[in-house]
């Protein structure tokens, strides 16, 4: 009984040596003056959103941005739509908030795919003078294709599907069950593909949304986007940037990507960016970027996006004008599906807008 009660009384005199002692060190680190923080470098561009890329910045905090992006159609029909002016565009609207000084979050709707994406962006650190060069962010985004089901076209028909009661036209309930023994006997696959289905002799809207309902997932719809960025600005004249990028799409055509990616990755790639900002005066700068899937054959898409513009920024707003190659306003859709070969001349105008306000 004595053992045990001194055996307390030992941990706990010398529990109250070990917190005394830790308590007197920390009071003796706060007598310890601590070196000054470098002052922060000016941020290395004027905002978040570069041509088709990204920026590591951000707004000050408990700011609200509103932003507008439009990509005319390529210029290669010439005359006939006005270098593309008024060929086929793609429009994004969107709204960001910064809610601290390193963390926004953000929602856009764009005109191509219907897509709705909701993006997230952290500054991890911050360049200084004499101090820690380079200013890093991550960023991404999630989003969501909200077409009609009917344009999502690559779902896969099961051979187990009962097609005597989903399909009521003859003639394409024929074909259609010939079209999976002939996969199975040629691919060793035990589907067909939605487009290879509409395709068929007997193929009806009717009977094809039925199997369509019969085989859908709403996971379909999503793609996800996710980049480090590392930035420099080397002087007030001339700033850097470099990415890497991934993308991940639940769904893709799975003929275009057996063709254009390697490395058996469907449904992924991966993209390296490069953007540089020189400032010709206080408020205008040209603008250049590149970005390279990695993921893809030689000489087939998705191909690479080159841009070079002008900028006009103020303290509130920033305008940006440019040629570049893809209209993908979403980032996954440029690194996953930029059909335009800016090496053949697929070039189209576009501009930003952006617009802060502080609370």
């Amino acid at each position: 009984m004595h053992t045990y009660t001194s055996g307390n009384m030992k941990r706990l005199f010398m529990g109250f040596i070990f917190l005394t002692c830790g308590l007197g060190a920390v009071i003796a680190q706060d007598t310890i003056p601590q070196p000054e923080q470098k002052p922060l470098v000016k941020a290395p561009f004027e905002s978040g959103y570069f041509i088709a890329d990204h920026t590591v910045a951000l707004p000050p905090a408990k700011t609200l941005e509103l932003v507008i992006q439009h990509d005319f159609g390529t210029i290669q029909q010439h005359w006939s739509d006005m270098f593309g002016i008024w060929g086929g565009s793609n429009i994004r609207i969107g709204f960001s908030y910064t809610l601290n000084k390193n963390l926004q979050i953000g929602f856009g709707t764009s005109k191509l795919k219907l897509q709705q994406d909701f993006s997230l962006k952290y500054v991890v650190v911050r360049q200084r003078k004499g101090g820690f060069p380079l200013t890093i962010s991550v960023d991404g985004n999630f989003a969501i294709d909200c077409r009609n089901k009917s344009f999502l076209g690559n779902n896969k028909l099961e051979s187990s599907l009962d097609y005597n009661s989903l399909v009521k036209d003859s003639t394409f309930r024929s074909n259609i069950k010939n079209q999976i023994v002939t996969n199975d006997t040629a691919h060793g696959l035990n589907y067909i593909t939605y487009n290879q289905a509409a395709g068929l002799k007997g193929a009806n809207k009717t009977d094809l949304q039925t199997l369509f309902d019969q085989t859908f997932k709403s996971s379909y719809r999503f793609s996800y986007f996710a980049e480090i960025l590392i930035a420099h600005r080397f002087c007030k004249e001339f700033s850097a940037q470099v990415g890497v990028s991934f993308v991940h799409y639940n769904l893709v055509d799975f003929a275009e990507m057996q063709n254009n990616h390697v490395n058996g990755m469907k449904n992924d790639n991966i993209s390296i960016s490069g953007i540089g900002r020189l400032k010709l005066t206080p408020q205008t700068s040209i603008i250049a970027s590149y970005s390279q899937p990695l993921m893809t054959y030689l000489n087939t898409a998705p191909w690479p996006n080159a841009g070079l513009g002008v900028e006009i920024s103020t303290s509130t707003h920033t305008f940006q004008i440019f040629l570049s190659a893809a209209n993908g306003l979403v980032p996954q859709e440029t690194i996953m599906y930029n059909h335009n070969n800016p090496y053949n001349g697929a070039i189209l105008l576009g501009f930003n807008i952006t617009r802060l306000w502080t609370f």
